[in-house]
């Protein structure tokens, strides 16, 4: 049964909550900010719950509407294998989501009520991605959550919860992470454009078609990349950021395996080698922060 949840955790994708926690955590270390370990703990650990239990919300409801079978692609499969009945799996994400809120609340109690707003809202995002009358991974919206909440909100949050405040440093570290982490959807998505298309699934893919979304893909490779250069050539982030670039042959393999073939068992590759880079993008770029004041930087005045 542990093999049963680990398999429905997903866990080669929780590198898409993981790293924008190290990495606000890096900008606060970098900016002498830093408060607690207790704090980057709990945090660090609640935003991997809300991600587990959006991927057990986005199992249980696929398979409710009759989306999974044993042959689709990139799923668990428990429930439609028969491993674990569907209200398990629905209640094991409600008890990550309790466990989540536990760990907010300790947060909240050493910083302030505004922590516990975002922490709602992003649980509440992580239920509507698959969930509620209209789920946002069945539109062209969903990359633009994942962008906004494993980007922004969750670098700025690992950040704020140390410095009380929001910095430029904080909000520019935010943006490649934002990209690559909307790359691992988007890839999701072109690999599986043909099945959402024939089951009425409305992804940016379907709706702009696969060449379109090809472009955005590759535009938020570049985004990535050039922000990192432009960031710490104008001195908002530590020159030893850009180490982060040394990933850069990563995207280009991953363009040309998505122009070689259109067949969704050969691109799976291509979502865990996303969820890969992402990774591996942001252990470097939270290493090249962290080690910014040892290189003489200081962060920029708000």
């Amino acid at each position: 049964m542990r093999r049963v949840w680990w398999q429905l955790a997903r866990p080669f994708s929780l590198t898409a909550s993981i790293i924008p926690v190290l990495v606000g955590t890096a900008v606060a270390v970098a900016s002498g900010a830093f408060r607690a370990p207790d704090l980057f703990l709990a945090m660090l650990v609640s935003a991997v719950l809300i991600q587990i239990a959006t991927n057990m919300f986005n199992e249980y409801y696929d398979y409710k509407r009759g989306l999974d079978t044993p042959e689709t692609i990139g799923i668990a499969g428990a429930i439609v294998r028969g491993l674990v009945p569907p209200i398990v799996v629905f209640r094991g994400a409600v008890v990550c989501f309790a466990i989540a809120l536990v760990l907010g609340l300790h947060i909240v109690s050493r910083t302030g009520p505004e922590v516990l707003i975002i922490g709602v809202a992003s649980a509440l995002a992580g239920f509507l991605y698959t969930g509620g009358p209209a789920p946002i991974a069945y539109g062209p919206l969903g990359e633009l959550e994942v962008f906004v909440f494993m980007g922004p909100v969750i670098v700025g949050l690992s950040y704020f919860i140390h410095a009380g405040s929001i910095s430029p440093a904080a909000v520019w570290a935010s943006v490649p992470v934002a990209c690559l982490v909307a790359s691992i959807l988007l890839a999701n998505n072109l690999r599986d454009v043909a099945a959402d298309r024939q089951v009425g699934r409305r992804t940016l893919p379907v709706v702009l078609g696969r060449r379109t979304g090809l472009v955005v893909f590759c535009l938020l490779f570049g985004v990535a990349y050039l922000s990192v250069v432009a960031a710490a050539a104008t001195g908002i982030l530590p020159q030893s950021a850009i180490i982060s670039i040394a990933t850069v042959r990563t995207p280009m393999r991953l363009v040309r395996q998505f122009l070689a073939t259109e067949e969704p068992r050969q691109l799976h590759a291509c979502v865990r080698g996303s969820a890969g880079l992402h990774a591996r993008f942001g252990l470097l770029l939270a290493t090249g922060i962290a080690l910014g004041p040892v290189l003489g930087w200081h962060p920029p005045a708000v």
